[in-house]
């Protein structure tokens, strides 16, 4: 009996050490799906974190830089100031309201697409000068926080002010304000810097990594700045609970942290970056769902495989329960075999999961040899099938793989080698294949001695933080350097030509005619010429020449290796090369291209100094008939610095007895009567005497002080005439500037009613240039003047090139013949020709005709003969102050002409 009962027994050891085998090797499957699955969870969160963290790196620079591009306008300001002398608040107001100031502000930002506007500020908040508008509004700004910090504050030297609303297009802007003090500290005033908060909006919205992305600008104090995608009612608002403030509250420097937003409610992976230079925080986010997607749908093949694995496992164990007792007989190798068979079915359908995942995965035992590779790490090496099987050794895999790096670099040693005890995992090891690829590697030891190595290909990655980084040293439409790498360029090549002596020069080029093409054509055509005019750049015949787009159409070339005769065939061939006709599909457009040359060390010895000579060249190349180079002068600087004392010394005589006006009487021909008087504008020098009109006026019109100087002589001419007995008229001569002003009408009206000047006793004086250089709005104010009942009279007549055009577009009151042609009656035949065809050319059309600059009875009687109205010369009288003629203010008998 005891021999039959120990059958059983011993017939059921091989099945209890069966199911023990089972069970073992679904707790082994259980916990390697379930190591795999959270190492995959791991990887997935670190990779989030580490495209955040690099991708908020590379915009915070960019901020960074974008800022400190509106910074470096700011110290060109004040460093003008310092370098000017400014020592109180009156120098500082003269300094600062030049309309080439302005000019120079509109220039300097015209290649900076984030700035707004720069605007100075005196010491009491008074607008002094606007990069957007000239001439300057009435604007004080006294009550805004930046002002207040800035003006209480001694130490403080620079403030940025909370986000607004820009009352013109309601874009989101915020303010960077820099305080200006005089050498002793006294507070001057402060240059604002406008900055738009849509163009980083703008910016963001073109390199987002995925739609659920969120890219932010914060204050320090958590105020949100800037938003993508925009949300109008948080701008501005200080969210203490946002994973920015949260970051910045442990480590100011920036970091990574999962939070819940406050803003849209979602659970997010936050990366920040502080700026460098600016009380700002770059924060860039992915909601979490969206982030971790990737490896929710791993984790569910991963899971389910293992999951029907296992149930297959415990089906097959209760299958074999309950058909143990039949099947204990059969053999044992027929049992290993079905049970090879079953295992392989298994690992086939893990396999399935393994290869829909985006890294290719490589699983060793304890021994170097392989367990697993998936069809993802197959396909990025090229792996040929006899390495892909199972118990390869690891270091046959690892001497196929190195085949294919060629010369190229990267962390080669972590590549298919088990990582020690003491590796970080969050370590991943960049390799670039030969053929342009970079892969991210890592590697997981497992608790059994086995490890896992995980590859990825980041190419696309690479390739856009690239792109990125070439955005912010290029000019985006020409692909050229742009003015912050060309000043780099510029500074390390005279850092090594002051060592070595050798001789440099910087080219500052314009084109000549490009406005005209954007008029014409428009700026696409435009955008296209200059990308042309920038490949030409690029292959100039010059191997040590540099080209940057510094703004417009402003270009500059920096060549090394240079003496004075080779900088000026360079400069030549960049003309020739540049003025060769361009075609734009079947059109030609020509244009040409004016060059300032400035050499190294002779006219600098730093980059801003190089660049000021060169611009002031390339401004004597283009008033001396464009087309041409020219060398830098020391007495282009003297002259320029000279005029720019005249015109400080003109805006400083406005409103003082250095300017008067003087009479010059008007006389009727055919009663011998005077019929008015034109006022004249004199300055007297304090040290220099009498200054010429022909120096002062186009001074004033170059730098906009004709403006203020033409309403002075406006005010005072009407004052003078409203006190004169004899109703005689007043002829003041106004400028094309003020013209194109808009409230011109509105200053003649306020002037006619504080003086009491009846409207019709009131000439103003127009060239008839206006009509060739002027603007549709010009005409429009005349047309607003003639309704006020003043008359309007054209100057200069005959000196144009469209005179009968000019007289068909308006009703004029009066024609004045240009002196020149007066001057010719009696010496030449056509001289005589040209007055007697004017005059009889407004007699035709009904204007009276007036003749200017007689000085000889021959003039005269040629013009009495011919029927001119009105004459006016030395013959008559004289400019002088009104005194001397008042006997012709206040008797009729003393009307006629001595």
């Amino acid at each position: 009996m005891s021999g039959i009962r120990s059958t059983p027994a011993t017939e059921l050891r091989p099945a209890a050490a069966l199911v023990a085998s089972f069970v073992v090797l679904t707790l082994v499957i259980a916990l390697s799906a379930t190591l795999f699955i959270g190492d995959m969870h791991r990887q997935a969160v670190q990779d989030v974190e580490h495209n955040l963290v690099g991708l908020s790196t590379v915009l915070a620079d960019q901020a960074d830089r974008s800022l400190q591009a509106i910074e470096m306008v700011q110290e060109a300001v004040i460093q003008g100031m310092h370098e000017a002398n400014v020592a109180t608040t009156s120098d500082y107001a003269a300094v600062a309201s030049r309309q080439e100031l302005h000019v120079a502000l509109k220039a300097r930002i015209a290649a900076l697409p984030q700035v707004n506007a720069i605007t100075l500020i005196d010491h009491a908040g008074k607008l002094l000068n606007f990069s957007r508008f000239w001439p300057i509004p009435e604007v004080n700004i006294a009550d805004r926080d930046y002002f207040k910090a800035l003006a209480a504050d001694p130490k403080l030297q620079r403030f940025t002010g909370q986000p607004v609303q820009n009352r013109g297009d309601g874009e989101w802007t915020i303010y960077v304000a820099r305080k200006i003090s005089a050498p002793d500290g006294t507070f001057l005033g402060l240059v604002l810097g406008a900055v738009e908060l849509g163009y980083f909006e703008r910016l963001y919205q073109k390199i987002t990594p995925a739609d659920d992305a969120v890219v932010s600008v914060f204050r320090n104090d958590g105020m949100l700045l800037v938003r993508h995608p925009h949300r109008e009612a948080v701008i501005g608002t200080v969210l203490p609970a946002t994973g920015a403030a949260l970051i910045a509250a442990k480590n100011p420097a920036g970091g990574v942290i999962r939070n819940v937003s406050p803003i849209d409610g979602h659970e997010r992976i936050i990366a920040t970056q502080a700026l460098g230079r600016y009380p700002f925080i770059l924060s860039i986010s992915r909601t979490v769902e969206a982030s971790l997607a990737p490896f929710h749908r791993q984790a569910l093949v991963v899971g389910t495989a293992a999951t029907l694995l296992l149930v297959c496992i415990a089906a097959l164990f209760l299958l074999f329960l309950r058909r143990a007792r039949v099947e204990r007989r059969i053999a044992s190798a027929e049992e290993r075999a079905r049970s090879e068979r079953d295992l392989r079915a298994h690992y086939e359908r893990f396999g399935v999961a393994l290869d829909n995942i985006v890294q290719g995965l490589c699983l060793f035992d304890a021994f170097d040899r392989l367990v697993i590779m998936n069809e993802r790490f197959a396909s990025l090496y090229s792996v040929p099938h006899h390495l892909r099987r199972v118990e390869t050794r690891a270091a046959d895999l690892r001497r196929y793989i190195l085949e294919q790096r060629g010369e190229a670099a990267g962390a080669w040693d972590t590549v298919i080698t088990p990582p020690t005890p003491h590796a970080s995992l969050d370590y991943a090891g960049i390799v670039h294949l030969a053929d342009d690829r970079d892969i991210s590697v890592r590697r997981v030891l497992l608790s059994d001695g086995g490890w896992i190595s995980t590859h990825e290909d980041v190419t696309e990655r690479r390739r856009s933080e690239e792109r990125l980084r070439f955005l912010a040293r290029h000019d985006v439409l020409t692909k050229l350097p742009n003015r912050l790498q060309f000043e780099e360029i510029v500074e390390g090549g005279l850092a090594i030509c002051s060592e070595t002596g050798e001789e440099v020069a910087l080219l500052c080029l314009d084109l000549d005619g490009f406005k005209q093409v954007n008029d014409l054509f428009g700026h696409p055509t435009g955008d296209r010429l200059l990308s042309e005019v920038a490949a030409r750049l690029r292959g100039l015949p010059c191997e040590r020449c540099t080209a940057a787009r510094l703004g417009g159409d402003e270009f500059a070339v920096f060549a090394t290796g240079l003496d004075v005769r080779t900088a000026a065939m360079t400069a030549q061939v960049v003309i020739d090369v540049l003025s060769a006709p361009y075609a734009d599909g079947e059109r030609r457009i020509d244009i040409g291209c004016s060059v300032g040359i400035a050499s190294f060390p002779r006219d600098g010895g730093t980059y801003e100094k190089l660049l000021s000579a060169a611009d002031m060249a390339l401004v004597r190349a283009k008033k001396e008939g464009k087309g041409t180079y020219r060398f830098f002068e020391s007495m282009m600087d003297a002259a320029a610095r000279e005029q720019h004392q005249l015109a400080l010394d003109l805006r400083a005589a406005i409103g003082t007895a250095q300017l008067e006006l003087h009479y010059q009487p008007q006389f009727e021909v055919a009663s011998n009567r005077a019929c008015g008087f034109e006022a004249l504008l004199r300055w007297t020098h304090p040290t220099r005497g009498p200054i010429s009109p022909g120096q002062f006026i186009p001074l004033a019109e170059e730098t906009g002080l004709i403006l203020p100087l033409g309403e002075w002589v406006l005010r005072e001419a009407c004052r003078e005439a409203a006190a004169w007995e004899l109703p005689l008229g007043i002829a003041v001569n106004v400028s094309i500037a003020q013209l194109q002003q808009a409230n011109f009408t509105d200053v003649v009206r306020a002037v006619l009613e504080k003086t009491g000047l009846k409207p019709d006793r009131l000439e103003l004086e127009v060239t008839e240039s206006l009509f060739l250089k002027g603007s549709a709005r010009s005409q429009e104010v005349l047309r607003d003047l003639k309704a006020l009942d003043v008359r309007i009279s054209i100057d200069d007549f005959g000196t144009g090139y469209s005179s009968l055009a000019t007289l068909q577009a308006f009703p004029f009151d009066k024609i004045k013949i240009d002196r020149s042609f007066v001057g010719q009656i009696g010496m030449t035949s056509t001289g005589g020709e040209i007055v007697r065809a004017i005059i009889s050319l407004g007699e035709s059309l009904g204007i009276p005709v007036i003749a200017e600059g007689i000085e000889t009875e021959e003039q005269l009687s040629f013009l009495r003969q011919h029927r001119c109205a009105e004459i006016q010369g030395y013959l008559c009288g004289r400019p002088q102050l009104i005194a001397a003629y008042r006997p012709l203010l206040t008797s009729v008998a003393d009307l006629r002409m001595v």
